[in-house]
């Protein structure tokens, strides 16, 4: 691995879990779609305020919080909106 490489759009919804789902309305003729996950993506990390440039204690807290989440009788996956929220 170089220090240049990227990750792929394909590789991060992966590794943050993403997926399309309908939303139940139809844009013309297709289906609507949503996309939700588990993890927020870089975008969204980036404008957080947990993105101080290093993993900090209240980094560790918020994953550990969240996996919690996840973990529950009822996870919630986010939209992009609600991680930039």
């Amino acid at each position: 691995i170089f220090w240049d490489d990227a990750l792929t759009n394909d590789k991060i919804n992966l590794l943050c879990g993403v997926y399309k789902i309908e939303t139940g309305r139809r844009n013309g003729n297709e289906p609507q779609c949503s996309f939700v996950s588990w993890f927020p993506k870089p975008a969204a990390w980036e404008t957080s305020g947990l993105n101080i440039g290093f993993w900090s204690s209240d980094c560790k807290s918020w994953y550990q919080g969240r996996l919690n989440e996840i973990n529950s009788p009822n996870p919630v996956l986010w939209t992009t909106n609600q991680w930039r929220h």
